[in-house]
This record gives C-alpha cells, structure tokens and sequence, in this order.
C-alpha cells in the first residue's frame, strides 16, 4: 500500500480531532460551561468579551465616533474598488493581457501548500476576530445591544463572532447602520495596513537563503549545515532570494563541482552531486521548496537574528496577515449577498428608492457574483491551480 500524502494525512487527523472532540463534549456536557460543540463546528460564548466591549467604548468617545465617520468613507471605497476591480481584471483576463491579478480561493491542500497552514489559520483567527470585534465594539458606542460575543472554530478556521439585537439594529437610523457594516472591513484595512508598516520597517529586504531541511548524506548535510542556517553567496555571487539560488544553480553548476559557500556558519566548501532523478542537474541537498525546504532570509533590523527561526515565524505570519487582511477588506465590501457591502449598499439605496428595491437589490448581487465566479473560473483556465 503506498504511503499517505500529506493531504490524506491532514483530513485524516481533521477527523480524528473533531471525532473525539464531539465525544468528549456529549460525554462531559460542555455546553454547561459555554461550550457548544457539533460536527466540525465549535463555539464558545464568552462573558469577558462581552463584558470588554460593553465598556470599552465608554472611553474616548469623541475619538471612536472619529474613526468610525472614517471608517464609513474608507468602506464606500472599498465597494467602488472591488466591483472596479473584478470588471477591469476579468476584461484582462479574456483579452489575454500580460498584467492580470489572478482570483483564487484560498484552499488548504488545494491552493496552498499544507506547509503554509499554521501562518494562514494565525491571520484568519486575527482578521476574523478582529472584523466582527470591530461590528460589536460600533454596535455598543450607537447603543446597539450585543446579545453575545465568543470565540468559534469551523472546520478548520478559527474566528470569533458577535449576536447583535437585529430589532434594535433595524430600528436604528441609516448612518447607524452603516457605521456598523462599515466597522468590520475598514478594520481589516487597518489591519493590512499594520502588518505592512511591521514588515517593511522590521525587517530588510531577502539577503539569503534560510535552509529548513536538507536531504540526509548530500552535501549540505555532510558539511554540517541544518535547520536554521542561513547561505549568503556561493563561488562569490549573491544568492539573495530563492529566484537567485534556483537560477545561479541552473545556469553555473554542473555535478561535481565545488562550491564555497558563505553561510551564517563561515566559508563552507562542498561538493555537488548529481540529482537523482536528472543526473544533468547538481544538487546541494536541501529538500524542495515545496517540502519546506528552503526559503527567503529576511534579516531583522533591530540587530544580529540569533533568533532566526523566531524571525521566520514572524516575518511569514505578519504576510499572511497582510495578504489576507488586504483581501477580506476589499471583497467584504463587495455589494453581494451574504457580504457586508450587500446590505451597506442596501441600506443606502432603501432611502432613496420607494419601489423596486427588492429588484435592484437581487439584480446587483447577482451581478456581483457574476463577476466573482467569471473571475475564478477564468483563472483556473489561465493558471490552474494556483499554489503558495
């Protein structure tokens, strides 16, 4: 029987953990403690959270109804942004230009690597936290009750969640409401925003290449280096980033040759090998990228990164947030059922239209999703599936 790969490994262990969690819960009744638990779905309603943003809001008052005036404009622009953008990108697409954004999904196994997964669940807990705190948090400065605030887990993505009083929302005046929508993925933008100020000023531009495996008896191995280190140059050329390694290797070495290697260790010498499966090709023994095998070095700007691999941590959750953060930003807004701009949008056109809003209302959502399926399928001709 062939070995399992890491996908099949990965929803086998899904199984196994949201199989005997359920069991615990029915055999322990959590649910006396807050905690409900169905088939892949948990959440928690949390009295502390609630409690924060009841009060929280009561200070600094003149400042929150500040940002979220802001945060209403920033929302308006979103919208016009992304059915700008889905309509512009998708025009690109069938007109075969060269400079077209893809649209993806973003799919575990599918359309990303496993290996990126802990970083992606990291920044959707904090975006989606962060997103529906910011609707609870406006929703108590316009006196809008929060029936509950918690924390949920579905599948496999980790989030929170805020149950406002719908009655009391609906009877709110316009300029309420849309405060409220607006709340969620204008902070997202500041979000992105944030995590793209900490990259920048943080760390400086690739300077090498970070080993996270090597292939046990290649050259690498054999000369010492590991998990961690860091190859700054080889015969004397640059290898800044992985495009350089990748290139520098294709274009200069053939097996057998020697290479010295200025590492995070001193000039290292070493002695390629044939790869394999191309006996053309040398190879210096790390594992393929695709198998967390090497990637960019990013070096701290606060000092010398003897915590190297705290730095890789940070530096790849801090991406994922500000990828995923700039994304949920701009689609929340996207004028289309069941997303936040849908009912901004509705509610601006409620007071302005008397007859046919129900209409107008379907009409544009299905626009928009018009839009946004023309725009996935069309990339997955253009590209296939597409892998980070």
């Amino acid at each position: 029987m062939s070995r399992m790969n890491g996908v099949q490994v990965f929803l086998l262990g899904l199984l196994a953990f949201w199989g005997l969690l359920y069991l615990i819960s029915r055999v322990f009744h959590l649910e006396r403690y807050g905690l409900e638990v169905k088939p892949a779905y948990l959440m928690y309603k949390s009295k502390g959270l609630k409690r924060a943003l009841e009060v929280l809001p009561e200070k600094g008052r003149v400042l929150w109804w500040t940002l979220c005036n802001a945060g209403l404009l920033l929302a308006a622009a979103l919208m016009v942004f992304v059915v700008y953008f889905l309509s512009d990108n998708l025009l690109r697409i069938t007109r075969a230009q060269t400079a077209v954004g893809g649209v993806f999904l973003i799919l575990p196994g599918i359309t990303i690597r496993l290996r990126w997964l802990p970083y992606f669940f990291v920044a959707a807990a904090i975006i989606v936290m962060t997103h529906e705190m910011a609707h609870g948090f406006v929703a108590q400065l316009e006196k809008i009750s929060v029936k509950s605030a918690g924390v949920l887990l579905a599948v496999i993505l980790l989030g929170g969640f805020v149950e406002l009083d719908e009655e009391e929302f609906e009877k709110a005046p316009t300029l309420t409401k849309l405060r409220l929508l607006s709340a969620g993925p204008s902070t997202n933008l500041v979000t992105w925003l944030l995590a793209l100020l900490l990259l920048t000023n943080l760390y400086a531009p690739a300077s090498g290449i970070l080993i996270l495996g090597t292939v046990e008896g290649k050259p690498l191995e054999q000369a010492g280096l590991q998990r961690w280190d860091i190859i700054y140059k080889m015969n004397g050329t640059e290898t800044l980033n992985v495009t350089a390694l990748q290139s520098y290797m294709e274009n200069n070495v053939t097996a057998n040759d020697t290479l010295i290697l200025e590492t995070s260790k001193g000039n290292i010498t070493i002695t390629t090998v044939a790869d394999p499966k191309n006996a053309s090709r040398a190879i210096l023994g790390l594992l393929p990228v695709a198998e967390w095998g090497y990637w960019n070095y990013y070096p701290c700007r606060l000092g010398p990164g003897q915590f190297v691999a705290f730095h890789y941590h940070f530096y790849t959750s801090l991406e994922w947030i500000q990828l995923l953060a700039f994304g949920v930003s701009i689609f929340a807004m996207l004028p289309a059922y069941p997303f936040d701009g849908e009912r901004f949008l509705y509610y601006i056109l409620k007071g302005r239209m008397k007859r046919g809003l129900r209409g107008v209302r379907i009409a544009i959502s299905a626009a928009c999703w018009f839009l946004m399926a023309a725009n996935l399928g069309l990339t997955f001709i253009r590209y296939g599936l597409v892998f980070f």
